[in-house]
């Protein structure tokens, strides 16, 4: 009972607010007739066919031109009330009407269900004006009917989606103090559209309200000193406007056609024409299509009724000498004709990059962000062209927005047709590499394998070949006849692409030296323009650079002539090979490795490393001189008088323990380090304490320098020069002293 009660008051309060006022006169045609000066607009209605509509029941907000406004819109287009078409009447009849009546004050409300509205929300209503279909001339689809809805996109192909029924009625805009105080706007932001009309508080697009809420019968009348006729959409302006033909000729190559059945019956009951009618839409992966008269948030999947009264879309469209300078930019390496020649997906970013999720007002037109969440890249000097239309705002500008996706070091394999499978790699999600890289304030270096190189070692993309249990990605061996698409070549090939990202440093040059990790937590070393990954170190090559490009925001670009192949080797071959290699500092911790019981000497393999993706590790090595003190120190087995190792593997269970636990204390876990100064904290160890507990050793980090801090306080410089050796997932380094775990 007392839900019925507080739902009936709740709805009486709404029915009272929005109700008819008490003391009503004449409807709305006689009222404009009774007021003497809407004589040119009488006669407009009369010739639309509205006159017995508006002087019957109803319930509507009139935006009505008096006179004077009629007059010099005769002047400006030499039209006379009786030359004026028919068409144009209802159109200029029909935009002036609002559905429901409202106050001026009511205007702001934006209408949400199930509340009484929010307050200063509001800028447009809907009206009884709508297109409905056109003739349209591609020689294939003779009448259209724009869409009124966003398409959606699911598994490769483009979601169509079209209410029956909802005529796309275009809205009308106004300009009130509360809708502006609401939004942060100033009456600069309605004069920027309207430079020749003054605000005062109450405007109707480009027009003033001279008298307000004219009562009538039938709704409110609100007096306005100029004609307004229906506003363009966004398509229907670019189409109008050939100073954008180039990018229309663009978004033109996005449409999409849909025969209709439910139009094309009620335009066949409307004309007596047997002409199929075709929604005109456009292809789902785009923010909205351009002639959709409902507004919705694109970022989010659903339709929201009203959305239109408190936002709209916007664009950012570049002229035609923009279009065709940032064109020839960005397609440089595919002849810099039209986009055809490109990705398809490269005129979708184009595209996309152009349009705004929501309302872009000028004093903010620096701070919002696009559909692809980038700011805006032209200044506002750049700005030649400012339109409100039906359902949006439009800016005209002389540059063209830079696209993320373009601008950035993404871009160049993304752009280059000799990338292909670069592109595939970087743009795979699960990766990480394309969040990393589309960033223009964060520096990266880029090594890429050209499809060429790819080839030549065995590698193809096809993405037929793609399945549930194969892959795109395919790998021919050099004493094979065919293509593998197993799995796991996706993933060899992926962490290939991911050795290549090097986040958060821009190597201008690479004729120094150094090692960087990867964006897969791995790293590579580069000495005089040569380039080492861990694959390289086993095979005795390393990369040579075929070119560089430094022309992205963000990063450089360097082109290699061979993979970036990681080992397949575990770490105790690479301990074996140090020890070979540097003997003074590997050689003792390789022997007493290989003699435990911890260590597989067929596979190479310490009890424990793993290879996986969540693997990482960093060795710290001791040096002979620092093992011979540990075994005097006990905590080795040997000669605690000359520091000698054991001549034969330990049997004793306490020796055996011993060296499992020096080894294992001397492997961080969960992170490869190198003296890079990045990484310095406490980081646990392989080894596990009598009770189960972690072990830690603490790490101090320079650039070119590296100091390990055991469990005694006791710190191990790293040795820089026979240290930052690369293995599988790891990172091996020789230290001057051993770490005691005790």
């Amino acid at each position: 009972m007392l839900l019925v009660v507080a739902t009936g008051c709740k709805k009486k309060a709404f029915d009272d607010y929005y109700a008819a006022p008490g003391n009503i006169g004449d409807p709305i045609f006689q009222t404009l007739q009774e007021r003497g000066n809407f004589k040119h607009f009488t006669a407009i209605i009369t010739k639309a066919g509205y006159k017995d509509i508006l002087s019957t029941t109803g319930w509507w907000t009139m935006f009505a031109p008096n006179d004077a406004a009629f007059e010099k819109y005769y002047t400006a287009t030499g039209l006379t009330d009786a030359t004026v078409s028919d068409s144009l009447a209802k159109s200029i009849v029909k935009y002036s009407l609002v559905f429901n009546g409202y106050r001026q004050d009511q205007l702001s409300i934006y209408q949400t269900a199930g509340t009484a509205g929010v307050a200063g929300q509001a800028f447009k209503r809907k009206t009884a004006y709508y297109d409905w279909v056109q003739p349209f001339s591609d020689g294939v689809h003779s009448r259209i009917i724009a869409t009124n809805r966003n398409n959606g996109y699911k598994s490769g192909a483009t979601a169509y989606n079209y209410m029956d029924g909802d005529n796309n009625n275009k809205y009308i805009p106004y300009f009130t103090d509360a809708f502006l105080s609401t939004a942060g706007l100033s009456q600069s932001d309605y004069t920027a559209f309207y430079p020749n009309t003054t605000y005062t508080g109450f405007n109707v697009a480009g027009a003033k309200v001279i008298t307000k809420d004219i009562v009538s019968s039938n709704g409110f009348v609100n007096e306005i000193d100029q004609v307004i006729v229906p506003l363009k959409s966004f398509d229907q302006y670019l189409v109008s406007n050939s100073n954008y033909s180039e990018f229309k000729k663009l978004l033109d190559s996005l449409a999409l056609f849909n025969q209709d059945a439910y139009v094309t019956h009620n335009f066949f009951v409307a004309t007596g024409s047997n002409d199929q009618v075709y929604i005109r839409s456009y292809d789902g992966r785009l923010a909205f299509s351009p002639n959709n008269e409902n507004y919705q948030d694109p970022l989010t999947s659903s339709y929201i009724a009203n959305a239109s009264q408190s936002n709209g879309w916007s664009m950012v469209v570049p002229n035609n000498a923009a279009m065709n300078a940032y064109r020839k930019k960005i397609l440089a390496k595919l002849g810099g004709s039209f986009f055809k020649t490109a990705q398809p997906s490269v005129v979708i970013d184009f595209i996309n990059s152009t349009m705004w999720p929501s309302s872009l007002w000028p004093s903010q037109f620096k701070s919002g962000t696009n559909y692809e969440l980038e700011g805006t890249t032209m200044a506002g000097t750049d700005i030649a062209d400012k339109q409100i239309l039906s359902n949006g705002i439009f800016y005209g500008v002389n540059k063209s927005q830079e696209a993320n996706v373009f601008r950035t070091i993404y871009g160049i394999p993304y752009l280059d047709p000799k990338t292909n499978m670069t592109y595939q790699a970087e743009a795979y999600l699960p990766t990480g590499i394309k969040p990393q890289i589309t960033q223009p304030g964060v520096k990266n270096t880029y090594f890429i394998m050209s499809d060429s190189v790819l080839t030549l070692n065995g590698w193809r993309y096809n993405d037929a070949s793609a399945g549930t249990s194969t892959t795109a990605w395919g790998y021919k061996a050099s004493t094979s006849t065919s293509y593998s698409h197993s799995l796991v070549y996706r993933d060899i090939a992926l962490r290939m692409f991911e050795t290549g990202v090097l986040p958060g440093i821009d190597l201008a040059n690479l004729s120094g030296s150094g090692i960087i990790e990867t964006i897969n937590h791995e790293y590579i070393k580069y000495n005089n323009n040569r380039i080492q990954t861990s694959g390289t170190v086993d095979s005795g090559t390393d990369l040579r650079v075929l070119a560089t490009d430094a022309s992205a925001i963000n990063g450089t670009v360097y082109y290699v002539d061979g993979l970036l192949s990681f080992t397949s080797n575990n770490v105790g071959q690479h301990l074996q090979n140090l020890a070979a290699l540097y003997p003074a500092s590997y050689s003792s911790f390789y022997t007493i490795l290989s003699t435990s019981n911890i260590y597989n000497t067929s596979t190479k393999a310490i009890t424990g490393v793993g290879t996986s993706t969540d693997n990482n590790y960093t060795i710290l090595v001791p040096t002979n001189a620092a093992i011979s003190n540990a075994i005097k120190a006990g905590l080795l087995p040997g000669n605690k008088t000359t520091g000698a190792l054991p001549t034969s593997a330990p049997t004793a269970q306490l020796d055996i323990d011993l060296v499992r636990k020096f080894i294992l204390y001397h492997i961080i876990n969960g992170a490869s380090i190198v003296p890079d100064g990045k990484k310095a904290n406490t980081f646990i160890t392989m080894l596990t304490n009598e009770s189960g507990g972690a072990t830690y050793v603490n790490v101090t980090n320079q650039p070119g320098s590296m100091i390990i801090t055991d469990h005694k306080g006791v710190n191990a410089n790293v040795v820089v020069s026979t240290s930052n050796n690369l293995s599988n997932r790891t990172v091996i380094h020789s230290i001057d002293n051993y770490l005691n775990y005790n």
